[in-house]
C-alpha cells in the first residue's frame, strides 16, 4: 500500500486557539478506551531538546511566537513519534494542532497517508476571548493571541476545506460554546463512532464497512423549516455540519462501467481532486448499498474485466468523460447517527440522501427506513431522480444512471 493509500489511526483535531481542544482531549483519554492524545507543539518541544536535532533552531525561534514551524519539521517529528509506538491495532491517536496549513496536510498525505477522520471545533469569538482570559499562558497575551487566531483563519480554515475532499476523512463539526460536561458530551458522541472505523487493510476486509443509502425528493420550500428543526415532529437533534461545493467528472467507455454498477469519478473542490470508484453492491437507485475505493490498483482491478483495453498508466485510465457538473452540498447529522445530505446541482436538479456506514446492509436499511418514517413531513414518498439521470435527461441523452 502506498503512502497515499495508507490509512493512519489518527484523528485530526482542528479549531481556533482557546476552543478547548486540550481540555476535551485530556478528559477523553481518561474516559474513552483506546484513545491517545498527542499535541503537535509538545512533539516539537521534545524535538527541540533532542541532542543534535536538525530542527532545534527553527523550533526554538518560531514556536514561542506562534509562527508556524515548517511542514518538513512537523512531518519528521510526527513520523519519528509514530515509528516509536508499539504495534496496537486498537490504538487511535487524536492529533491536536496539526495540520495547520495546506502544505502540512498535503505533505502528510504524500509521505504518511491519510488520517481516519477530522473533527473541527467551532466557537464564537466571545467564547474564545472568555477562555483566553481564563488561562495564563505566555502565548495567550492579547497581541500573540490575535496573531494566532488570524493565522487560524488564513491558514487552517482553508486546510479544513481541503480535508473535506480527501477520502476517507469524516468531517465532524462541533459547536463548542458549551463548557464542562455539556461540551464534552458533544465531543464524546462525535468520537465514539470514529473509534470503530477500521484502520488497516486486514481490518477493513474483516469488517467491510459499506455505504448504505436511501435517496429522497425534498421540497425547497421546506428546507428553511428543516434547517431550523421546526417541523412536526422535530428531529431529536439536527446539526448542520457544513456547506461546500465540488465538481464531479464521470468517466466511462460506451457506458460499459455504469451498466455493470461501477461509477468512476473525479471529485474536485478548490484545493484537491480525488479519483474514486463507487460499486453498487445491491439495490436500485433510490435504495442502495455501495462499496467505495480510492486505491488506484483496486480501481484498475474493477475496470479490467469490463474494459480489458484500458490503460492503467494514463490519467483517468484513458476513459472518456461521461458527465461533468457542479454540486452545492449541505451536510447534516440527525438524531446523533444518520447523515443527511441535500444536493443542489448547477443544472437545476436537487436530491437528498440519508446515509449510514454499516457492516450489515439489511439492518442498516431497516434503520434508515424507520428513521425516515418518523419524519414524513420532510422525507416524502415518491420517485427520485439521481444527479446523473437528471443530467442526461436535461441534455436529451438516453442513458441510465
Amino acid at each position: 500500500m502506498s503512502n497515499q493509500q495508507q490509512l493512519q489511526p489518527i484523528i485530526f483535531l482542528l479549531g481556533p486557539p482557546n476552543a478547548g481542544k486540550s481540555y476535551l482531549c485530556k478528559r477523553a483519554v481518561k474516559e474513552i478506551h483506546g484513545l491517545e492524545h498527542v499535541v503537535m507543539s509538545d512533539l516539537l518541544r521534545w524535538e527541540e531538546k533532542r541532542p543534535h536535532s536538525p530542527w532545534a533552531e527553527e523550533i526554538q525561534s518560531k514556536l514561542p511566537t506562534g509562527t508556524l514551524v515548517s511542514s518538513d519539521a512537523c512531518i519528521f517529528v510526527l513520523g519519528y513519534f509514530l515509528r516509536g509506538l508499539p504495534d496496537d491495532p486498537s490504538r487511535k491517536i487524536i492529533l491536536d494542532g496539526f495540520p495547520r496549513n495546506l502544505d502540512q496536510a498535503r505533505k502528510f498525505e504524500e509521505q504518511m497517508g491519510t488520517a481516519m477522520a477530522t473533527i473541527e471545533l467551532v466557537c464564537t469569538p466571545e467564547t474564545l476571548e472568555k477562555r483566553r482570559k481564563a488561562r495564563a499562558r505566555a502565548d495567550d497575551e492579547p497581541t500573540i493571541a490575535k496573531g494566532r487566531y488570524q493565522g487560524f483563519l488564513d491558514e487552517t480554515v482553508p486546510t479544513i476545506e481541503h480535508l473535506r475532499g480527501v477520502v476517507p476523512h469524516v468531517i465532524q463539526v462541533l459547536n463548542l460554546d458549551q463548557d464542562g460536561d455539556e461540551g464534552f458530551k458533544l465531543f464524546e458522541d462525535a468520537i465514539a463512532p470514529i473509534l470503530l472505523y477500521p484502520t488497516s487493510r486486514s481490518e477493513m476486509a474483516a469488517r467491510r464497512l459499506l455505504e448504505v443509502e436511501s435517496k429522497f425528493v425534498f421540497k425547497p420550500s421546506l428546507v428553511p423549516t428543516f434547517m431550523t428543526n421546526g417541523g412536526s415532529p422535530a428531529f431529536k437533534r439536527l446539526e448542520l455540519l457544513g456547506t461546500h461545493k465540488f465538481t464531479d467528472t464521470y468517466f466511462d467507455c460506451h457506458d460499459t462501467l455504469s451498466k455493470n454498477g461501477i461509477w468512476l469519478r473525479q471529485r474536485r473542490n478548490n484545493s484537491s481532486a480525488t479519483l474514486e470508484a463507487k460499486v453498487r453492491i445491491s439495490g436500485d437507485f433510490a435504495r442502495s448499498t455501495f462499496d467505495e475505493t480510492t486505491d488506484r490498483s483496486v480501481i484498475a482491478g474493477l475496470i479490467r474485466p469490463h474494459l480489458p483495453q484500458f490503460s492503467q498508466e494514463k490519467e483517468h485510465f484513458g476513459l472518456e468523460v461521461l458527465a461533468e457538473f457542479m454540486t452545492t452540498r449541505q451536510d447534516f447529522r440527525a438524531d446523533d447517527k444518520f447523515a443527511i445530505v441535500l444536493d443542489y446541482t448547477n443544472f437545476g436538479h436537487s436530491v437528498g440522501e440519508v446515509e449510514l456506514m454499516a457492516e450489515d446492509e439489511e439492518s442498516a436499511h431497516r434503520e434508515i427506513d424507520t428513521f425516515m418514517a418518523q419524519y414524513p413531513w420532510f422525507f416524502e414518498k415518491g420517485k427520485t431522480e439521481g444527479k446523473l439521470e437528471a443530467y442526461f435527461r436535461v441534455r436529451g441523452l438516453d442513458k441510465s444512471a
